[in-house]
């Protein structure tokens, strides 16, 4: 058998790189979201957190903050944080729709949050989370912890609350990371 066969004779005998990525992303998922408890006390307030997070919702309430407590430069803060958001909004959907990965299928289990119609990969909670985040944490350091605990959280209920995979997630981390910090570095509040 000449050499150049057998690569692909060997590759045939196990899973592709992606399809063995893939099965880690949907075990770690379901142990996420299938095998630990869902009692009401969890459920009800995480599912409000994410729900409040939709569209980006929850950042333009925190980002409105300084504006509505009268701090100086207020409105400022707000367009800063709140155009950073929406923009990644923008982009993280565009970005679903060129991967157009599904949703976890939600057959036998309660279904906790209404199912969002977006594709799931990546996460835009998980994006507009880390941009949110940078872009309020730079303006306010006493912040950044109580913000950071709050992606934290959104980001694990979206799998616990059964509408994302990890990966999605992650994704959504690596991309907010990747549009939040030029955007703190390039673009300054006066």
């Amino acid at each position: 058998m000449p050499l150049t066969q057998a690569p692909a004779e060997v590759a045939s005998d196990r899973p592709s790189l992606r399809r063995r990525l893939s099965a880690l992303d949907h075990v770690a998922s379901a142990a996420v979201a299938e095998r630990l408890p869902h009692p009401r006390l969890l459920t009800l307030p995480l599912g409000a957190i994410s729900l409040s997070a939709n569209y980006g919702i929850l950042w333009f309430l925190l980002a409105a903050i300084p504006w509505l407590s009268g701090a100086a430069h207020g409105r400022t803060v707000f367009v800063y944080v709140a155009g950073a958001v929406f923009a990644t909004e923008l982009i993280t959907n565009v970005i679903k729709r060129l991967f157009d990965r599904r949703r976890p299928a939600q057959t036998g289990l309660d279904q906790l949050i209404p199912m969002p119609v977006s594709q799931s990969f990546p996460s835009s909670h998980a994006s507009m989370g880390v941009v949110g985040w940078l872009a309020l944490g730079s303006l306010y350091p006493e912040w950044r912890a109580g913000l950071i605990a709050l992606v934290a959280v959104l980001c694990f209920s979206r799998v616990y609350l059964r509408v994302h995979y990890v990966t999605d997630v992650v994704g959504g981390l690596l991309l907010g990371a990747a549009l939040g910090v030029p955007y703190i570095l390039l673009v300054h509040v006066t």
